[in-house]
């Protein structure tokens, strides 16, 4: 049997067995759910349609409705002015819920009037109506002084914000979905990366490895697990992200960032490499231990370097994008599929250095891979205590 044939058959075993399997079907269906419910539920509880009823006490100066109704839309509210003939029963509205808020300014501007709630005070909308209320007296009094409305809307001008150094402008969505990418690596190395684990030490346990390696080379096996695993793994993050673009579209309560497809490809492109390297290095890993205690002490090494690569992305990279700390993790594999996604979405990185560290990262996963299936071959048929590496090793060689 060739030996991609063999990949391709363990493989393809992992992901029947795995996926029809009623753990699998079950985490799925209900990590589905809870992603659809964590964007409903919200939207529910809290939904905000944008309209603030204000009940304003009548008579009103001219042009307060206008002025109210603009500042509103400066902040994305539609506000709804409801008038009253008197204080009255503009309390009674108030006290009935029907507005949150009453409005009463003297028709003359003589005052600045007041702002009256039912219990709570809501600060938006006091600053949103004091400041209208103010300008609108200032605007009367210079106009009644003789100002020109022209002179009058030009001194309210802002001043125009430059900075003496061009910086490129980030674009905060591709920034968001960097993080949300390194997010999904880290996901994909501590969910995918330990079902290799586990899916080792199982095997091995019940000695199915045994039957299999009959006909299957160890690292066959190994590379076929991976990738097996790797491709359930990568359908069911693409299920989760179905629902939820489904969930926001249909909801209207999440807006979704602009993207560019050259940003997704290497988002992938980064999120299997990752996935890759680390569960690669599981698996071997799995292999020198027994019992499924001993392989989480195994992983610990794993576990701590992709933390650490994380939050090298995360603090180090955000903070100086292009400085040497950056750099230098970029043409590290451990580190690189976490570093060069966010580097790309600061555009401190350029595409000669992003395919020199994919380069890198790949013959990273190469070494480690020839190093590991040695390491798997001499380990997962050796049923005793925990082995060494350098025990694995040499038994692979006997």
């Amino acid at each position: 049997m060739s030996r991609w044939r063999s990949i391709r058959l363990v493989a393809r075993r992992e992901i029947i067995e795995r996926g029809r399997s009623r753990g699998f079907v079950l985490s799925v269906a209900f990590t589905t759910l809870l992603v659809i419910a964590s964007m409903i539920v919200p939207s529910i509880l809290f939904r905000d349609d944008g309209e603030t009823m204000v009940g304003v006490v009548e008579p009103s100066p001219a042009g307060l409705v206008a002025v109210l109704e603009a500042s509103g839309t400066a902040i994305g509210r539609t506000m709804v002015i409801v008038p009253y003939p008197d204080d009255t029963s503009a309390d009674a509205a108030l006290a009935a819920g029907e507005v949150p808020l009453v409005v009463r300014v003297p028709a003359d501007l003589s005052t600045s009037g007041e702002i009256r709630f039912q219990e709570r005070v809501d600060d938006t909308l006091v600053h949103l109506v004091t400041s209208s209320v103010i300008g609108l007296r200032m605007s009367t009094l210079l106009t009644e002084s003789g100002i020109p409305p022209a002179e009058l809307v030009a001194v309210q001008e802002s001043p125009t914000v430059v900075t003496i150094v061009d910086v490129a402008e980030r674009d905060d969505s591709t920034f968001l979905l960097a993080n949300i990418g390194a997010v999904l690596i880290l996901v994909g190395v501590f969910g995918f990366g330990f079902t290799v684990l586990t899916g080792v030490v199982e095997e091995k346990q019940s000695r199915v490895v045994e039957v299999v390696l009959a006909t299957v080379r160890a690292r066959d096996l190994l590379m076929g697990k991976v990738l097996g695993i790797g491709i359930l793994g990568l359908v069911q993050l693409l299920v989760f992200v179905l629902a939820a673009l489904v969930t926001a579209s249909v909801t209207g309560e999440f807006g979704l960032p602009t993207i560019t497809p050259g940003m997704v490809i290497l988002l992938v492109i980064w999120f299997v490499l990752g996935y890759a390297l680390y569960a690669t290095a599981l698996g071997f890993l799995g292999a020198l231990a027994s019992r499924m205690e001993e392989a989480s002490n195994a992983s610990t090494p794993v576990t701590v370097i992709a933390m650490v690569s994380y939050f090298v992305a995360i603090f180090a990279v955000t903070n100086d994008p292009a400085g040497l700390v950056a750099q230098v993790a970029t043409y590290l594999p451990v580190s690189a599929p976490f570093v060069v996604p966010l580097r790309a979405a600061f555009d401190a990185i350029g595409p000669i250095e992003i395919v020199l560290s994919m380069a890198v990262t790949l013959a990273g996963i190469w070494v480690l891979f020839t190093i590991g299936a040695r390491i798997y071959a001499g380990a997962v048929l050796q049923s005793a205590s925990r082995m060494r590496i350098r025990d694995a090793w040499r038994a692979a060689g006997e």
